[in-house]
């Protein structure tokens, strides 16, 4: 039983983390009247390129 709601209460903290966030986080920026950008960032742990999104300055 213990096992079970702890199993379950993993899975409930970490489907948050499975969604895609990236569109959220571009909505939110043009709601805002930002500008929405990707740039390609090095990880230098992995040494692997991956996509940061941010929000520019807003559109004039």
């Amino acid at each position: 039983m213990k096992t079970l709601v702890l199993s379950s209460l993993f899975i409930l903290l970490f489907t948050g983390c499975i969604q895609d966030s990236r569109q959220l986080t571009k909505e939110e920026c043009e709601r805002g009247g930002y500008k929405y950008a990707t740039e390609k960032k090095l990880n230098y742990r992995t040494g692997k390129y991956e996509l940061k999104f941010i929000c520019l300055n807003k559109i004039k």
